[in-house]
């Protein structure tokens, strides 16, 4: 392998330049409107709380944004800080798994650039994504962790490795594929087939138990709220044989893992393409070791989705299972001996290019979008309605209830003082919270005073005291324009007070 003298300081530069990345992002989620997307107004919602579990997902993100909202409030730029800075974490300890298996600091940078391929890390995550950004920073600590204890094993790479199957397993629960890939594609190797059999993989075990044990304990005693969800979604499809469903399924698999790693075999097929055959060819000790964890995983990937008769699969479910390709790829190059002159450059413009329009794209679509009649959760107009109700009463709300995830969430970001309610949440309030007063109730009206109270609101209210059947609240109704209203175009709220 031929590399020029910069070579050794690549993978330093590159941390740098996505350190730059991730605090634009954090600059352009801040300066968008402040409303909120799904996942970020259930993690608001959530952030009330402090429990050991939630409802679909494991909590360790709940518990960090709960952590961070406590330590300096709750705004649009703590959310993204918190966020982005895991990204930025997962490159770093990324690039620490790729110095101890590749010797090329060229290689280790287009490993650590090659995760920013996934759409699920340059797109998704940027725009809905949060307990899966704290899985996949756990994966890059796994793999850190892994290749340590091969190569070194002691008593504290055994437990950072337990640490970090624990972490992912609080992010993830479909994070237990990775380590048990990782446990068989070591076995075949004499070298490091002891690893897997000291006896401190005991204590990695241990401490991973150790750490999972509260949270689990809470999942076996709600285990239908914390997987229903998630099954029902894989089982999009329910009619015809099982044959048939589960060729849709293996297909949507198929697909799925396509969409996940092709622009990364594009990119790297036209970066190295005058060397793939030689790429191909190459191997050594850790090319056979993470080409054979992938495989494995596509394998139980493909058994679970026979056995669980899904036919849907989400390309965000993948990425923890991807994110061993970009090194298995660096790893084949280094071993193929391959020039690298001026690799790094060609591999990592065009990936901090389409990453930097992406967040262009996602900051002006808000803007120009409602030129086209086009407009998205960041238009809603939450709170300049809040603020709007507030003054005319001229009392905040000691207790919000919205009618939905993204009312409630955008009201709790707004009114960070009261205690918010919604129908259908993952964590109930209390029956005491409900008496708090005065208590505003918001929710959508498409068709102004035409639209009724949607039923799981008057449920909610009903349930717990605070209205009998709909019947004792006085709906008012307001119109408030859009962020980047085109044409006048407005929001419609209804809403109720209660004293």
């Amino acid at each position: 392998m031929r590399e020029a003298g910069s070579g050794s300081r690549a993978l330093g530069v590159i941390l740098v330049a996505v350190a730059g990345y991730y605090l634009l992002a954090i600059l352009h989620r801040s300066t968008l409107p402040p409303s909120l997307e799904v996942d970020e107004s259930e993690l608001v919602y959530i952030s009330q709380f402090l429990a050991l579990g939630y409802g679909r997902q494991p909590p360790l993100y709940d518990w960090l944004q709960h952590g961070m909202i406590s330590a300096f409030g709750l705004s649009i730029a703590v959310l993204s800080v918190l966020k982005n800075l895991l990204l930025f974490l997962t490159a770093f300890f990324y690039g620490l798994a790729a110095r101890e298996v590749l010797r090329s600091g060229t290689l280790q940078a287009v490993a650590v650039v090659g995760i920013l391929t996934f759409p699920s890390i340059f797109l998704m995550s940027q725009r809905d994504l949060s307990h899966t950004v704290a899985a996949i920073l756990a994966a890059a600590l796994f793999l850190h962790a892994f290749f340590l204890t091969l190569k070194r094993p002691s008593l504290g790479t055994y437990l950072y490795a337990g640490v970090a199957v624990a972490m992912g397993l609080l992010s993830k629960y479909n994070f237990t594929l990775l380590p048990l890939a990782a446990i068989l594609a070591v076995l075949p190797e004499a070298e490091y087939r002891k690893r897997i059999l000291d006896w401190r993989m005991a204590v990695a075990i241990a401490i991973a138990a150790l750490l999972v044990l509260p949270h689990a304990l809470w999942f076996l005693q709600n285990l239908d709220l914390a997987t229903g969800g998630t099954m029902r979604e894989m089982r999009e499809i329910e009619a015809g044989s099982r044959f048939l469903r589960a060729l849709i399924g293996l297909a949507a698999l198929a697909f799925a893992l396509l969409r996940g790693i092709a622009p990364l075999l594009l990119l790297f097929g036209l970066v190295f393409r005058h060397d793939l055959g030689a790429i191909l060819r190459a191997s050594s000790p850790w090319t056979r070791i993470v080409g054979r964890m992938l495989l494995i995983l596509f394998a139980i990937l493909a058994v679970i989705v026979v056995t669980l008769d899904a036919t849907s699969i989400r390309e965000k479910w993948l990425v923890l299972y991807l994110l061993p390709l970009p090194l298995y790829l660096a790893l084949k190059a280094e071993a193929a001996g391959v020039s690298l002159d001026g690799r790094l450059k060609t591999f990592a413009v065009p990936v901090f290019a389409v990453s930097v329009a992406t967040l262009a794209y996602l900051f002006l679509g808000p803007m120009i979008g409602p030129r086209i009649g086009a407009y998205t959760r960041f238009n809603a107009p939450i709170g300049p309605f809040y603020d709007a109700v507030v003054d005319e009463r001229g009392a905040a709300p000691a207790l919000v209830i919205g009618g939905d995830k993204q009312i409630a969430g955008s009201l709790r970001l707004n009114a960070p003082e009261a205690v918010v309610a919604m129908p259908h949440a993952p964590v109930e309030l209390p029956p005491s919270a409900f008496e708090k007063r005065p208590a505003l109730v918001v929710w959508r009206s498409p068709k102004g005073d035409m639209t009724p109270v949607p039923p799981v609101l008057v449920d909610l209210l009903t349930k717990s005291g605070l209205v009998a059947g709909g019947e004792d609240l006085r709906p008012s109704y307001r119109a408030v324009p859009y962020h980047y209203a085109a044409d006048g175009d407005t929001f419609e709220f209804g809403y109720a007070w209660l004293d």
